[in-house]
């Protein structure tokens, strides 16, 4: 009887530290709510329609025409490149998103001495900024729309 317990007397420790340590987990999840059924909540909540657009205006504009390579960034917050955009140039996105970031850059060619930037949301300026220099660099920015 001894010269078998001295054989089995590791893999039988093994099976009561591995039985032990999973009836442990079991119930150290079930006192958290692990194993816990959230409700569905209401079935109508998928086909609510959305509500209270936003409608952001990107405008660039310079009193002498010209034109002006813009990057903007869209309603998934992707940055987009428009190349020699004539003068005045203006770029409207509607969202539905709580919350997203606006922001324009703007780079001018040789003929252009001033430029203006400006990103309007729901009728409100929330960014204007001009600059006055030879080939003009602007950006607006609107961290929270």
């Amino acid at each position: 009887m001894f010269r078998i317990f001295k054989k089995a007397w590791i893999p039988l420790l093994l099976v009561v530290v591995v039985a032990l340590g999973g009836y442990i987990v079991l119930r150290v999840r079930d006192s958290f709510g692990a194993n816990a059924y959230t409700s569905n909540g209401d079935a109508n909540a998928d086909d609510t329609k959305p509500f209270n657009p936003k409608h952001i205006t990107y405008e660039v504009t310079a009193p002498s025409g010209g034109t002006v390579s813009v990057n903007f960034l869209d309603e998934d917050g992707q940055p987009h490149l428009v190349e020699d955009a004539p003068l005045p140039w203006s770029h409207t996105i509607v969202t539905t998103l709580p919350s997203m970031s606006a922001n324009i850059v703007a780079q001018g060619d040789t003929s252009i001495q001033h430029l203006r930037c400006r990103v309007i949301v729901d009728g409100e300026v929330r960014d204007d900024r001009s600059i006055d220099q030879y080939e003009p660099f602007i950006y607006c920015l609107v961290k929270s729309v």
